[in-house]
């Protein structure tokens, strides 16, 4: 397993760096939109559609959408979709973390999180198209980003399986600690010192910390959100793809939240035309 999981990332983690620093931004939107569209492949399974057939229907939607959010990108709403995704997904961290969820398994079909769902990926993948598509630095912004992500990762994981002894929410996730949370948001005032460096943006220190820890934070609650699917559906991953790491799912769970949260921070903050 370790052996499958070292070699995925061998090969997919130069993939990106390449798609995200040399591709335009049609061309990144068209791959995005790629991984988003087997995200929401398993979405649906995880929703309880099992045949193939009816597994199409929300791939024919978000197909038709994301043309959509593409042509209507710079509109106002577009921004207002993308603040109310980042104020979403700080009310379910906080639902998450309650520890009042009540989980069992359910194995028919759940319309509602469907449409949940289809909804928070259409909002990642416009939120990191807008990213990617800032005038000068937004292919830097958006590798920065999922730098972000994967330092926090690393640090949780770390701080987690060296200092872990307090669960962070052991009805969702068993493995998770508030000490591998530490690492994670030690990791993210580390990216902030460098983003800070790199004087990319025209905000304060604190504020850039601010915002990456906020956004470590709440790509935690994405993690946790489907967690919460995959144990609803008694199962351990949301697909198979990809050797070693599961589905295409649990590998953007943490972007799905923290994207939008990201970007509307920067937006909030001033740091985007």
């Amino acid at each position: 397993m370790l052996k499958a999981r070292l070699l995925t990332a061998l090969v997919l983690v130069p993939l990106v760096i390449w798609g995200v620093l040399a591709l335009p931004n049609q061309l990144f939107a068209l791959v995005l939109a790629v991984v988003v569209l087997g995200g929401v492949w398993e979405l649906s399974y995880l929703c309880g559609l099992q045949k193939p057939s009816a597994r199409f229907l929300p791939l024919l939607v978000l197909v038709v959408i994301l043309p959509i959010l593409y042509a209507q990108q710079d509109a106002p709403w577009a921004s207002w979709l993308i603040q109310a995704l980042a104020l979403w997904w700080t009310a379910v961290l906080l639902v998450l973390l309650s520890g009042k969820l009540k989980l069992e398994v359910k194995t028919g079909p759940r319309p509602l999180l469907l449409f949940t769902g289809l909804t928070v990926l259409a909002g990642v993948w416009l939120a990191m198209l807008r990213l990617h598509g800032t005038i000068p630095h937004g292919p830097g912004l958006m590798m920065f980003f999922l730098i972000l992500i994967w330092v926090a990762d690393s640090g949780a994981y770390f701080s987690g399986r060296a200092f872990g002894k307090h669960k962070l929410a052991p009805h969702i996730s068993p493995g998770k600690t508030w000490e591998g949370v530490a690492g994670a948001l030690l990791g993210g005032v580390f990216c902030a010192l460098i983003l800070a460096y790199l004087q990319w943006l025209d905000i304060s220190v604190p504020l850039l910390i601010l915002l990456c820890v906020s956004t470590v934070m709440i790509s935690v609650g994405g993690d946790l959100w489907e967690s919460v699917l995959k144990r609803e559906r008694g199962v351990k991953d949301s697909g198979n793809l990809l050797p070693g790491h599961g589905g295409v799912l649990d590998r953007i769970d943490s972007q799905i939240a923290a994207g939008p949260f990201f970007l509307a921070g920067l937006l909030l903050l001033g740091a985007l035309n």
